[in-house]
Order: C-alpha cells, then structure tokens, then sequence
C-alpha cells in the first residue's frame, strides 16, 4: 500500500463536509508506513487534493470532501468543526455546550441567547468560521467523557449567569436529563463541590 492509498483509504471513510485534520490522516498514515515523514505527507496531502476537487483545503492543516448542490459546492460543516476543535477530540469528551444557549435547547428559557456557550479549556482559534458566534467559558473542572453530563446539569443548578427560568416544569426537564443521562445523584453531589455554592445540594437535593 502506497502513501497515497493510505491517504484515499482514509478520506473515504469520512462523511461528507466533515473536517479532516492532517494530524489524523499523518497518524493513519504512520501506522500502516512508520517510516513516513510529516513532510513527504504534506507533499502527498496536496497532490490528492490535485487529483481530487471533492477534497477541498478549508485551512491550513484541515480538509473536507465537498458535495455538489443545486445551490453549488457544499461549505466545510460548521457544526462539526466547532464539535471537533472545541467538544470531542480523539473520542476524549473535551468539552460542553452550557449557559443560555443549552437552558434554551432543553427549553428552560425562551430567551435565545445571540452567543452558544461552551464550557472548554481549549484556546479560542480562528479555523473555525463564525467564530464570534461561540462564547468560551472556563470549565469549573477538567471536562472528561465521564463527567460533562454532571457538569453540564451542575452548571444549570449553578446558574452563574443568571439566566430567567421561565419553564413551570422546570424539575421535571432537569429530572428528564438526569434520567436520559442516567446520571447518579451520588456523583452529582461529588461534583456539586467544585461548584463553592451550598445552594447546588439543596437543589440537587430537591431533585432526588
């Protein structure tokens, strides 16, 4: 199998719009030819963009495969590059969407929010489009797969931000979370101490 094999293997495995990070294909690469160089794939990278349109630079250091529309050639996903540079990376949960903008989604508030709030310690880069549409805020702890669910409910009893509960059910959503999640109230307590504020446990409390 040749480098560039390796490189077509991995695309096609790919979905549509979906960014492709060099860093991935170089580590696709080195597992089936170790002794390939970064820079012999970066050679390689641009002569299979060359000889194939559909798989189009967004960046530097990131692709995609475009698809044809009525509307014209298909744009990189918004959605999944912010999923990937700022929420999941490698499989590891790095990240949470939060605040305003998820007590909208799961309809504790009317209010929408002109921001989408993710709690992440990564660093705000510009390869994502629309950026000014994402607003970063530091993770009240290190966010792992195993934990951001409780973090993300935590966060809502927290509500630092002040944001006007407008839904009556509003136990009943937040139950509903704990139950979709099956999250345990044992470990929502152990997390609840990060938080610095003696009202989580009584809210915590007054959802068991």
């Amino acid at each position: 199998m040749t480098v560039l094999d390796c490189i077509g293997e991995y695309v096609n495995g790919i979905d549509y719009r979906v960014p492709i990070f060099t860093n991935d294909i170089y580590g696709y690469v080195t597992e089936r030819i170790p002794e390939t160089k970064r820079a012999v794939l970066n050679e390689y990278i641009a002569r299979y963009a060359k000889s194939n349109p559909e798989f189009v630079r967004h960046q530097k250091g990131i692709y995609y495969k475009t698809v044809v529309t009525p509307f014209g050639k298909a744009g990189i996903s918004f959605t999944e590059l912010v999923k990937r540079v700022y929420l999941i990376d490698g499989g590891e949960v790095v990240g949470y969407e939060t605040g305003p903008s998820f007590m909208n989604k799961i309809g504790l508030t009317t209010q929408v929010p002109t921001h989408t709030y993710l709690a992440t310690e990564r660093a705000r880069v510009a390869v994502v489009d629309c950026v000014d549409r994402l607003l970063l805020v530091k993770p009240i702890t290190k966010v792992t797969k195993g934990n951001y669910r409780y973090l993300q409910l935590l966060d809502m009893l927290d509500n630092r931000m002040k944001v006007r509960i407008e839904a009556e059910n509003y136990r009943d959503i937040l139950r509903q979370h704990i139950d979709t999640y099956q999250l345990n109230f044992e470990n929502l307590l152990r997390y609840a101490r990060y938080y610095r504020n003696n009202k989580i446990y009584a809210r915590v409390a007054e959802l068991a």
